[in-house]
């Protein structure tokens, strides 16, 4: 049997962020996918899609480890900062 040793490159995330919005609204928009070296980095990288919001509260996110030849694995969902009920609703309607 072959094998074969993948060395880890990082981290994929994607997901649904919670905001605030401009004139005092709240809404929930689905982020524009980023990677990165190590999970603390995630949460300066939440983002709103280019949408232009006042503030991004926190996001659930899919995490995937991303390795050397392109593999993306799954590797957890989580929480990052305050997350709405109605922002859930939206993670779960797009999964």
């Amino acid at each position: 049997m072959k094998s074969k040793t993948l060395r880890r490159d990082g981290f994929f995330v994607s997901g649904v962020a919670d905001l605030n919005l401009w004139g005092g609204g709240k809404g929930s928009i689905e982020m524009r996918p980023f990677t990165c070296q190590h999970l603390r980095e995630a949460r300066e990288k939440l983002n709103d899609f280019g949408f232009g919001v006042e503030r991004i509260n926190g996001a659930i996110c899919d995490v995937f480890r991303l390795y050397e030849n392109g593999y993306k694995e799954f590797a957890r969902t989580v929480r990052i900062g305050k997350v709405a009920e109605y922002t859930e609703e939206s993670y779960y309607n797009c999964v």
